[in-house]
């Protein structure tokens, strides 16, 4: 019944890749329950190893700025959620629930099928769609909001090392002994800490990518169509404001959804190639040759940065972003022409 023209067609499918998206994040969290209990402890262990107030400083300062995130990532979903549900809300404060299935249908958030017994049950059916909406934003807020910390999590320390190894030699001169006993040699043992902490970082980051890879493929794939298909639904319904804010307030939301996964997969690009600039900063030159070569090591790492990506296909940052929002428009016009 709720797929009679194409109009209801385009309104059903975004709720439907919706759900799937939802489902999915869940499905995907459960299977890697293990990796979870590991990025968590990973953070307690890597706040327990920082030695200095100067370290603790730093990845508080990032650890801040995820929670800041976090707090503004689940007001502006909830009250997306809201608009999505107002709607329904305006059309049952206006008009009675009609007698008619097909208009008592339209009142809803979403449609569904229940056949005749929607008039019967209005209602109750309408409190279930209200926690629906609800359940779905919940979710996807915690899942999202989990790849955050876990971003600036790894961000921190990153920053923490490259702080380290900015410091190496300031406090030596031009009278330093370039040949150390090997026990004497301070700077030398605090970049063999460094390469163990920056070591530690990758394995981290590594192990955030293989945790959302899947995640992070299905659900901009289908925010994608998704985002499409709601575009269609705003031209559709330009000369009806109240059918406009249902597709609208799903339209931002998932753009800023998308652009959200990828600003942070942005932050881990940038912030896992600090050890390299650090050390081009720090006095190198006053140190000894093994210290060097432990400085060369870190620079050759860091060749490589640190990535997250979708299904190991596309790499997450900015520039895919600005990729991913012109296929994005593609698939719009196509749909458009449909239409």
């Amino acid at each position: 019944m709720a797929l009679t023209d194409l109009d209801d067609l385009f309104e059903c499918i975004p709720t439907m890749l919706i759900t799937i998206i939802f489902s999915f994040k869940l499905a995907s969290f459960m299977a890697n329950s293990k990796k979870i209990k590991s990025c968590l402890k990973t953070i307690e262990n890597d706040w327990l190893s920082l030695n200095t107030d100067n370290e603790k400083a730093i990845l508080q300062r990032q650890t801040a700025y995820g929670r800041y995130l976090t707090i503004f990532y689940a007001i502006f979903m909830q009250l997306t959620g809201f608009l999505y549900i107002l709607k329904s809300v305006v059309l049952i404060m206006i008009d009675d629930t009609s007698n008619s299935t097909k208009l008592a249908v339209t009142k809803l958030p979403f449609r569904v099928e229940y056949g005749h017994k929607i008039d019967q049950y209005f209602y109750l059916i309408l409190t279930h769609n209200y926690l629906t909406v609800f359940s779905h934003v919940t979710a996807t807020v915690a899942t999202d909001t989990f790849y955050f910390i876990l971003i600036q999590h790894a961000c921190g320390m990153f920053s923490v090392v490259g702080h380290s190894l900015e410091r190496i030699g300031k406090d030596s001169n031009n009278s330093f002994d370039s040949k150390p006993d090997k026990i004497n040699d301070v700077n030398y043992y605090k970049v063999l800490d460094c390469l163990r902490k920056h070591l530690h970082v990758i394995e981290f980051a590594e192990l955030i990518e293989s945790t959302f890879a899947d995640i992070l493929l299905i659900s901009i794939s289908l925010n994608m169509i998704g985002g499409s298909i709601c575009g269609i639904q705003v031209l559709i319904n330009l000369n009806d404001a109240k059918d406009i804010i249902a597709p609208l307030a799903i339209y931002v939301a998932q753009l800023t959804h998308m652009f959200l996964q990828f600003w942070q997969a942005q932050f881990l690009l940038d912030y896992s190639v600090l050890p390299y600039e650090s050390i081009c900063k720090a006095n190198w030159y006053y140190t000894s040759e093994r210290c060097r070569k432990l400085l060369l090591l870190i620079m050759n790492r860091t060749i490589l940065p640190c990535r997250i990506t979708a299904g190991r296909v596309v790499i997450l940052s900015i520039e895919s972003f600005g990729v991913v929002l012109k296929t994005s428009m593609s698939y719009f016009t196509m749909l458009r022409s449909f239409h």
